[in-house]
């Protein structure tokens, strides 16, 4: 059995009959106006669980006056909510391809903090697997000068804010006509690997 794990967040295991891929790289589309580097999700998870923590303590201050124990309390509270926060609420959505040539299935599975969906395919009725280049050119140019204005007002600097970018996707095409993205990447040599390996697998 081989498994591989890269920056894309991608990991594929090949074990004889079943290939299966896993990966929270599967949308190209446009990301939030937040940026990513300015909010991302361990800072929701520190505000959520920040939130929490000052409402115990002040629940806390009810019971005993102490400032001491008070901080021990906010501390104890802090750590197990962010970890809880990241892990459960804030977590990334992933999808899981499992291709079983003994069963004959694709098996599409879509994991969410709240909820998640599978649906499974006849291995045959794959078509082929698309490689594409998707550009996503960012919209409201006015409110991306006003940001970037704002920051750099703030000594701060956006990397990547406001720019064009291209995704390179991995889609499986049924004979139906239907496809599903599988991958997608910034980088056209990672979405060519993946491709390839998939296309090897369902052709042996």
């Amino acid at each position: 059995m081989g498994t591989e794990q890269n920056e894309n967040a991608a990991q594929i295991e090949e074990n004889g009959s079943v290939f299966a891929l896993w990966t929270t790289s599967f949308r190209a589309e446009r990301g939030s106006v937040l940026h990513g580097g300015i909010y991302n999700r361990e800072m929701a998870s520190s505000l959520a669980a920040g939130a929490c923590t000052l409402a115990a303590v002040f629940l806390f201050a009810a019971v005993s006056p102490a400032t001491s124990l008070r901080s021990i309390a906010a501390l104890v509270c802090f750590v197990p909510l962010f970890l809880l926060f990241r892990r459960y609420v804030f977590r990334e959505e992933s999808l899981r391809i499992v291709l079983d040539r003994k069963r004959g299935t694709a098996s599409f599975s879509l994991s969410r903090p709240f909820g998640g969906r599978e649906i499974t395919y006849p291995l045959s009725e794959i078509g082929a697997v698309r490689q594409e280049c998707r550009t996503i050119h960012p919209v409201n140019p006015d409110g991306i000068r006003v940001v970037e204005k704002i920051a750099l007002q703030h000594g701060t600097v956006i990397p990547g804010f406001g720019e064009t970018t291209e995704f390179h996707t991995v889609e499986i095409e049924f004979k139906g006509g239907e496809r599903i993205m599988v991958f997608s990447s910034k980088e056209p040599v990672r979405a060519g690997e993946i491709a390839q390996k998939i296309t090897n697998f369902i052709e042996r």
